[in-house]
């Protein structure tokens, strides 16, 4: 039987690796069509040509989500390539560590253009071709998050600050287009694997995640399927009367 999601259209930011390409996975296995957005096209363009296996179409676009003209441009080819536009997954993000004093102005800005303002303008894009589906099921927009925005964390101070704003943005975005049933979720991911540890020494990287593993109640750190899961709920019809949600999906690590 069919995916309720075969034939939809989903455009997923920061897709070329982790998390991102895990979500992207999942969809186009559900038979979506997947449209992968990345700062370095060659990298969602090997993700794209992958996806493709499992029988939806795949576009790759090179964008940087953070200008307001490349997210307008991400969804404008996305609706020419697939005729509409249904799931807005933003993905895209940067983490950069240290106290505010420690956090350099280049950081900051980066912070606040990618992790806060890049979502702001891919929605902003998206949601005329969203608010099209009203009467047809509704539409779906699932911001990535972080579990360093739900607690006080040392060292986190600006990507925390940023994230959090984000899901104060979800909750305004769901009162804001309920109406026109676009539903906007917030994912809170706790320490999760992906390439960004594997520059790390084989040993150093084996003690990290294991000291990791153990700040998180269940004891182990996610994987991008376990983040692609509750996106693939979210987007469904059994997330149908789910809006305004900041939802932790971090094993634990959120609860202290």
């Amino acid at each position: 039987m069919a995916h309720e999601l075969s034939q939809k259209a989903v455009l997923i930011t920061g897709a070329g690796t982790g998390i991102g390409k895990g979500i992207a996975t999942a969809f186009a296995k559900a038979g979506a069509h997947v449209a992968l957005v990345g700062r370095r096209k060659e990298v969602v363009e090997a993700a794209a040509k992958e996806l493709s296996a499992h029988g939806g179409k795949t576009l790759a676009i090179g964008a940087d989500v953070s200008k307001a003209a490349d997210a307008k441009r991400a969804v404008e080819e996305t609706v020419k390539a697939f005729g509409a536009l249904h799931i807005l997954v933003n993905n895209a993000g940067i983490a950069k560590f240290g106290s505010l004093e420690d956090t350099s102005e280049a950081d900051l800005e980066a912070l606040v253009e990618i992790d806060f303002k890049g979502p702001m303008h891919t929605s902003r894009a998206a949601l005329p071709h969203l608010k099209k589906h009203k009467a047809s099921g509704g539409a779906s927009i699932i911001h990535i998050s972080s579990s360093a925005a739900l607690i006080g964390m040392r060292g986190f101070s600006v990507y925390s600050a940023a994230k959090a704003a984000l899901n104060q943005l979800t909750r305004c975005m769901a009162m804001d287009n309920g109406a026109d049933q676009v539903r906007v979720n917030a994912i809170c991911p706790g320490v999760v694997e992906t390439p960004i540890f594997n520059g790390v020494p084989e040993a150093m990287r084996k003690k990290m995640l294991e000291d990791l593993a153990k700040k998180h109640a269940l004891g182990r750190i996610g994987t991008p399927e376990d983040i692609a899961a509750v996106a693939l709920l979210l987007a469904s019809s059994a997330g149908n009367w789910i809006t305004g949600a900041v939802i932790p999906v971090d094993g634990g690590i959120s609860l202290g």
